[in-house]
């Protein structure tokens, strides 16, 4: 679908497009069936562990595109969407030991399957945003090492998808930080104790609501908006992976493991060494210019 998607990016052939659709349509599908047979066999969302949380995040990322695709028609996000989507669904096979598809248990702390649905659910979502927002920015980064002024009008319809993606993605965070503050209540006797899986989730949504404001107030443009998509993105590695495979602390100990800390942040470091190496290839042109 996504090898579609880029044959009709550039040759601009309807029939490819359609069909594009049409292979990421059933893809979606198997994609739905896994986890509407995962949840008959469990008997609540999968939602518990990691590698469930990496096979939902890119669901999201799906469905936020689809709809963003209809109502925009310029290929580009649903692009995006499927390639990041297609990566993740690779980790979750290529990572088996720190990924683990193995169906146990729920802690007893997690036995409310309308905590689970509500809080964890709407967390884990956000990130499918905030996932298509990281996919449209490292875009950004390429147009405008390929030329940004040839590549201006794609630039500009990414950046619109991105600062859409990014208030989705804020809105739900901000209402599943909120929910969870009410299920922390209703297990622990407190709304919110600091805990680092709390925390982190508030700097990941205080760090993308100021990415909303900078673009609101007209401090970051089209560029920017994508530079900072793909920057913020490492606060939700922190917050979805960070805290539970390297920091290891704190109430939310039942989705704690190990394994791949240096490939993710090796990767995370690659990945901010290219938007600083882009930016400044940036500014050394304009400077030239």
């Amino acid at each position: 679908g996504s090898l579609f998607l880029l044959i009709a990016l550039f040759n601009g052939s309807k029939k490819v497009y359609w069909g594009s659709w049409g292979l990421l349509l059933l893809a979606f599908t198997f994609h739905t069936l896994g986890f509407l047979l995962r949840i008959y066999i469990v008997g609540r969302p999968p939602v518990s562990n990691m590698y469930e949380t990496v096979v939902w995040v890119p669901w999201g990322a799906m469905v936020f595109a689809f709809i963003m695709e209809i109502k925009n028609k310029n290929r580009i996000i649903l692009l995006m969407a499927s390639l990041s989507a297609m990566l993740c669904l690779i980790l979750t096979n290529v990572a088996p030991t720190v990924l683990d598809a193995s169906l146990h248990p729920l802690e007893p702390v997690l036995r409310s399957t309308f905590w689970l649905t509500t809080h964890v659910l709407m967390i884990t979502i956000s990130y499918g945003a905030f996932l298509l927002a990281w996919g449209l920015g490292n875009l950004i980064l390429v147009l405008t090492l390929l030329g940004e002024n040839k590549n201006k009008k794609m630039i500009k319809e990414s950046a619109k998808a991105i600062y859409g993606a990014l208030k989705i993605g804020a809105v739900l965070l901000a209402g599943g930080i909120i929910l969870g503050g009410v299920w922390a209540d209703y297990s622990w006797g407190r709304f919110w104790g600091w805990d680092p899986k709390e925390t982190w989730a508030l700097i990941a949504l205080l760090g993308y609501l100021a990415i909303l404001h900078a673009k609101i107030v007209g401090w970051v443009r089209d560029f920017g908006l994508g530079v900072t998509a793909v920057v913020a993105f490492s606060l939700v590695i922190m917050a979805w992976y960070g805290v539970n495979f390297i920091l290891g602390a704190g109430l939310h100990a039942y989705g704690f493991g190990t394994g791949g800390v240096e490939y993710v942040v090796g990767a995370t470091v690659l990945e901010l060494l290219f938007a600083l190496y882009v930016v400044i290839v940036r500014q050394g042109s304009l400077k030239k210019g």
